[in-house]
């Protein structure tokens, strides 16, 4: 399925977009999800589509919400939303009105018209009928914010035309919704999605590429509840109710590194609770060097899908034991760059590649330390991978460690 890649990045009012409730006050922003049945959540394994996850986010970034709408789906604690599986554009517009006014929300996130393209229903004027609809939500609640979509990608060849066709004609909209000075921007859910994040119908997503969603709506909703305050875009402690690991012991690349000990013959990386800087768990990772002239391994540690801002920074704390200070967490981008590679420095200036950590000689044994590294170096980016790495030509044995707290927030 290939793809055709829209430049939809940010489109927005003005700077005094932004919701009715403020960002920092203690009433919830009311949230409608309002849509098809991808909002609904079809065909993920707990029913919440992008929902939860999305809901985690906003609390991260320190945010009471509140979402809303008359129908409830998921195993969620809160399930409301305006989700209608099978419905068109036009659907949706016969109930808007009495739907918004019932609910009274302070943003709305728009995802419709994926049944018009299954369909084939009016299409040359189905762009036009969603402008339509937009201005129906403004007029009906003017003080809200609305962020629409693009249509995810379909896994079905003549669909997904349609969808690029469709989408095409999104950017033009938006772009008149704000020189009408609407509260009204455009999020792009398309063009860092692939086919694998596409379910065997050909149409919902899978639950990984649900959780894609949440992140893509997260960075549009920054610009509109954001202000002011820093926006996490992924954070873990490892905790219970953290997000879990995707891989344990998830090699990707490795020459010339074996198993700590115990018959195991590469470098590991998982879930541990032998030590950790604040709560119970940390992330583990132990190996032994087999040369002195060329040794590194990296290892998978989690699937996400978070967009680089300028702003972005990754912050984690590490205690490297065994001499082990050649390590670094890497993240791997979708479009083929690395953190290693990208030059970036951390708050001490030294490269943000572990080898370079090593050399530095400020990451200190047996104690646990903090890294801070910019990434604007990355900016435009999409992070694909969160990476465990090693890399030390110059040294042999085994080498042992744990990574704790890590974030990457914007702000």
């Amino acid at each position: 399925m290939i793809l055709r890649r829209l430049t939809m990045a940010v489109l927005v009012t003005a700077a005094s977009m932004v919701v009715a409730t403020p960002a920092r006050a203690a009433t919830p922003v009311r949230i409608m999800p309002l849509g098809a049945s991808i909002t609904w959540g079809t065909s993920s394994s707990d029913g919440n589509g992008y929902r939860e996850h999305l809901r985690r986010h906003l609390v991260d970034a320190g945010l009471a919400i509140d979402f809303v709408g008359s129908q409830q789906s998921g195993t969620m604690t809160d399930r409301d939303n305006e989700g209608h599986p099978g419905y068109r554009i036009d659907q949706i517009a016969a109930g808007a009105d009495a739907w918004l006014a019932a609910a009274q929300p302070d943003v709305v996130l728009l995802n419709v018209g994926t049944n018009d393209t299954l369909q084939n229903r009016d299409l040359p004027n189905a762009p036009g009928r969603l402008r339509d609809l937009l201005d129906q939500i403004v007029a009906a609640r003017p003080t809200a914010t609305v962020l629409f979509s693009t249509l995810v990608p379909s896994g079905n060849a003549t669909n997904d035309a349609r969808v690029r066709e469709f989408n095409a004609q999104l950017p033009a909209i938006a772009q008149a919704q704000a020189q009408a000075g609407h509260h009204v921007r455009l999020v792009d859910l398309n063009t860092t999605l692939t086919a694998a994040d596409i379910g065997s119908d050909t149409i919902h997503p899978t639950d990984g590429g649900y959780a894609k969603l949440a992140s893509l709506w997260h960075t549009g909703l920054r610009p509109v509840l954001g202000a002011g305050r820093d926006w996490p875009l992924f954070r873990t402690d490892f905790g219970d109710a953290a997000p879990p690991l995707t891989w344990t012991d998830s090699v990707v690349a490795s020459v010339n590194v074996g198993g700590f000990c115990c018959g195991l013959t590469a470098m590991q990386s998982g879930r541990r609770a032998e030590t950790a800087h604040g709560g119970t768990y940390a992330l583990m990772f132990s190996g032994n060097d087999l040369s002195a002239t060329q040794s590194y391994s990296y290892n998978r540690v989690f699937d996400v899908h978070v967009p680089i801002a300028a702003d972005t920074t990754l912050t984690y704390w590490i205690y490297p034991q065994y001499p082990a200070t050649s390590v670094a967490l890497d993240l791997s981008l979708s479009d083929g760059r690395s953190l290693r590679d990208s030059g970036a420095t951390d708050q001490h200036g030294v490269r943000a590649h572990p080898a370079f950590q090593g050399q530095g000689g400020r990451l200190v044994v047996n104690q646990w330390n903090l890294v801070r590294v910019p990434l604007s170096a990355l900016a435009g980016g999409t992070i694909d991978q969160i990476r465990i790495g090693y890399d030390q030509p110059a040294t042999t044995g085994i080498f042992r460690g744990y990574v704790d707290d890590i974030a990457i927030v914007s702000g």
